[in-house]
């Protein structure tokens, strides 16, 4: 069962990324800064808290939960304003796609092509766009020098406080250099701005109504059926441009690859190693014999490689696993990021975008990581 959900904060929200939460050396103003909180959540953070919400409380053991539930997916979540859906701006608005010559760049193996400016100087894009501009990009219709709308979407805040004493409860009375006072930063929603996700799970429908747990210092949002056309159709009738050779894969998701910004299934010369149609696993077969069998019917694309990319700075963020055990720090592609592949034809292009097409293709994709949206690009130059 997959159900559309928007969610309302009840308050503000923290999002921690992979900064120290507490040192003494961060200071502004003489506040000491525990916290760096107004990020916008990651998909993994809303896997967690749909999982908690359906499986266990907010106490259970993580080790418990993970694993338990194999049949939970989650996709976003992503802004929502007066019913307009925003995404993350791509990396590539307002560039054009190159064949370099050999020797003249320090381009790594196995790009041949990349991604220029149009316009010369810094561009100031931001975070996200509305899906209508979103569509523009995915036809090329981008204007020379455009810049995408931008419209605020939420606000880092600061909250201030003094330290307590465990034992009486009272404002700890500590040495300057120990840090009496605190500052944080936390998320707030813009006025009539939500959340829109979509989530895959056998008990879905019990989080409508409820008040669920979202991220750091006790957080909570209202889980309710969102209104109107569902997310996955606005997002799969979004044009993909005059059909061509080139297909241009752009992240709406940070994506978590074994070898960093280079995909897992691709080869070492960028060849497409997916199998050009997923083989279903049938009714009652063992896990073994299916993937023996998937294996024996894997047909790869023939020619499709990848010649340039667009990637951004990469997103830190870890966690914890228990109180005491830290998780370790993760690197991810950012949102955004543009990938371009070369076909032999049209038609091994379009079999490319049925596979590429709003699939999760990156580690954790249950957890809504490595979600892309593909493109025809044409013209490449």
């Amino acid at each position: 069962m997959t159900l559309d959900f928007t969610l309302t904060p009840r308050d503000v929200l923290f999002f921690r990324d992979a900064r120290p939460m507490d040192t003494a050396k961060a200071r502004r103003k003489n506040l000491r800064l525990i916290g760096h909180g107004a990020q916008w959540p990651r998909p993994d953070l809303l896997y967690s808290a749909v999982m908690h919400a359906l499986l266990g409380g907010p106490d259970t053991p993580e080790e418990t939960l993970y694993g338990a539930n194999p049949d939970l997916r989650v996709w976003g979540p992503f802004p929502e304003k007066a019913g307009r859906l925003f995404l993350p701006c791509p990396l590539d608005w307002d560039m054009r796609v190159a064949c370099l010559p050999e020797g003249t760049t320090d381009l790594p193996a196995p790009l041949t092509h990349g991604f220029l400016d149009r316009t010369l100087g810094k561009k100031a894009l931001p975070a996200w766009i509305a899906i209508e501009d979103y569509a523009r990009y995915l036809t090329g219709e981008v204007a020379v020098g455009e810049a995408p709308p931008a419209e605020a979407l939420w606000q880092a805040e600061p909250r201030v406080g003094t330290a307590l004493d465990d034992r009486r409860g009272t404002a700890r009375r500590a040495p300057e250099a120990m840090g009496a006072q605190w500052q944080m930063e936390v998320l707030r929603l813009a006025q009539g701005v939500t959340m829109r996700c979509a989530v895959e799970q056998a008990k879905a429908d019990a989080l409508v109504g409820r008040d669920v747990r979202f991220g750091g210092q006790g957080g909570t949002v209202r889980f309710d059926r969102a209104t109107g056309e569902g997310l996955f159709a606005r997002l799969e009738a979004l044009p993909k441009g005059a059909p061509s050779r080139w297909v241009r894969w752009t992240l709406l998701a940070p994506a978590l690859f074994m070898k960093g910004w280079y995909p897992n299934w691709l080869d070492d010369a960028g060849r497409v190693m997916l199998p050009t149609e997923a083989v279903a696993r049938r009714p009652g077969e063992p896990r073994a014999a299916w993937r023996q069998r998937a294996r024996a019917e894997w047909h790869p694309f023939e020619s499709a490689r990848l010649v340039a990319a667009c990637v951004g700075k990469p997103i830190a963020f870890s966690g914890w696993d228990t109180l005491t055990r830290e998780k370790p720090t993760e690197l991810a592609v950012p949102a955004g990021s543009a990938y371009l592949f070369e076909c032999r034809d049209v038609a091994e292009a379009q079999r490319l975008v049925g596979r590429l097409n709003l699939k999760t293709l990156s580690d954790l994709g249950p957890q809504g990581f490595g979600l892309g949206i593909c493109s025809y690009r044409c013209p490449v130059e």
